[in-house]
């Protein structure tokens, strides 16, 4: 299986290769090459996810669906549990692998494998200690006749969360090496595994939650093994050995790290907590109008993240040598792709209806006011994302984090406080969003002109 996945990837590549051109090595060509095939690749998966939807909805009922999509996002905290050591591994593993430091590279990689299995095992005892205590059915808001099924999912989707939470340390090791359209490969992988084995799992057993749950997380787990090893067989100068734990390295590793984690908890909260917190204010049902309209404007966000993702280890590159100007261009640029985007949500907006119909096999009804608030937010996220990649880049994280932590606050704090006194629906949680984004968004884009224009101080230079 690993020969064939590193043969299918290889051949993959080549062909894209001869489309694009002569390949090239200065650090243009390589963002350029990623930036292309990922393209590329987005196309394809999201094409596959958008298959999916109608498929496992006719599978299951929209409550059903709509539990389904709520535990997915809640799981997704788990991912919180590295500290953030999995973005900061990426800035210095970048860092060591520019100053052609194999040793500081090796110490850097086995040191954070061994820190999450460390914390992957406690938190595995811990869950399995009290899943007993635990009434699924109330924290999701699901029908009772589901407890029993809920259960058995719970245990078994949370245990390959878990291994997950492991050997996605893989992702940033690819974007440290500068090979970002590797992960959106493997995340093609992932969907057109979970299609097949859903089209199989439909003509043996009926509407099951669990077996649902189940594929869709084997199958990133199945993806994730492979890709450990074709990196590890590929890229042969870095080990896996004992020799190399360095616990004294995760300092150096979290002091960046640590921020980017807080932007996570921040980005969790604004995002998967969205569902849990419609699944309880409504029903689980009302999940899916939210989910499907987010995954059609979506898409934009997709291509522009995937065409600039490439940039954070490049950004790392040219900030430690003070390559300027080229960080400068690259923005222009970006801020072309931006404008070539909000045009396409823009128009989107009409056209979005037929599509989410037939998405949801007119089950659930699309809300035009829904559409305008999510397509206004997807803008606003697309625009501060370059920028936010350009200072995780230069490692300057702090005020994000804080930044990010304190909209979070804000978000929760209002739920919280007004929920209760008020008839708070989706419109309005996103709009809190979307006026929380606009600030995040306007500080980010102020850092990032201070750090460029060599004026960051105080607060504005971590």
């Amino acid at each position: 299986m690993k020969t064939l996945f590193s043969s299918l990837i290889t051949k993959f590549k080549s062909k894209i290769n001869s489309i694009i051109g002569k390949k090239g090595n200065t650090r243009s060509d390589k963002v350029k090459r990623n930036a292309i095939i990922s393209f590329i690749v987005m196309i394809l998966t999201n094409l596959i996810s958008f298959l999916l939807m109608p498929v496992v909805i006719s599978y299951l009922d929209v409550t059903k669906y709509g539990i389904w999509l709520t535990i997915n996002s809640v799981l997704a905290w788990v991912f919180l549990l590295d500290l953030g050591l999995s973005g900061g591994l990426r800035t210095r593993l970048a860092q060591a692998l520019a100053k052609n430091d194999i040793e500081d590279a090796n110490i850097l990689i086995n040191t954070a494998y061994a820190f999450l299995t460390i914390i992957m095992l406690i938190f595995c005892i811990v869950y399995y200690l009290i899943s007993p205590f635990i009434n699924w059915v109330k924290i999701f808001n699901a029908p009772s006749n589901l407890s029993n099924e809920l259960n058995m999912l719970m245990m078994v989707v949370v245990l390959f969360f878990l291994l997950r939470f492991i050997l996605q340390i893989i992702n940033g090791m690819y974007t440290a090496i500068q090979k970002n359209s590797v992960i959106n490969i493997m995340s093609l992988f992932t969907q057109l595994l979970s299609l097949v084995s859903i089209l199989l799992l439909a003509k043996w057993i009926n509407g099951s939650l669990f077996w649902i749950g189940f594929i869709y997380s084997i199958s990133p787990l199945i993806v994730l093994i492979i890709g450990n090893i074709v990196f590890f067989h590929n890229y042969n100068h870095f080990k896996l050995s004992l020799k190399y734990i360095k616990f004294s390295a995760l300092k150096k590793i979290l002091n960046i790290g640590i921020y980017e984690f807080m932007d996570q908890i921040a980005f969790i909260i604004l995002m998967s907590a969205t569902n849990l917190i419609i699944a309880q204010v409504t029903s689980p049902g009302a999940v899916v109008p939210y989910h499907v309209t987010m995954r059609i404007f979506g898409i934009f966000l997709t291509v522009y993240t995937l065409a600039t993702n490439p940039l954070i280890p490049a950004f790392t590159e040219a900030y430690t040598i003070e390559d300027f100007s080229w960080i400068k261009k690259v923005f222009k640029k970006t801020n072309q792709i931006f404008a070539i985007c909000a045009f396409g949500i823009i128009l989107m907006i009409p056209l979005s209806k037929p599509i989410f119909n037939f998405l949801v096999k007119e089950k659930v009804k699309m809300s035009y006011s829904l559409t305008i608030i999510v397509a206004t937010l997807t803008l606003i996220r697309m625009f501060g994302a370059v920028y936010t990649k350009f200072l995780t880049g230069c490692g300057k994280v702090r005020l994000i984090g804080i930044s990010s932590i304190a909209s979070a606050a804000i978000y929760i704090l209002f739920i919280v406080l007004l929920g209760g006194k008020f008839s708070i629906g989706i419109n309005e949680i996103l709009l809190l969003q979307l006026f929380l984004g606009i600030i995040t968004t306007s500080i980010v884009i102020t850092q990032s002109r201070k750090v460029l224009n060599k004026q960051d101080i105080g607060i504005w230079s971590a």
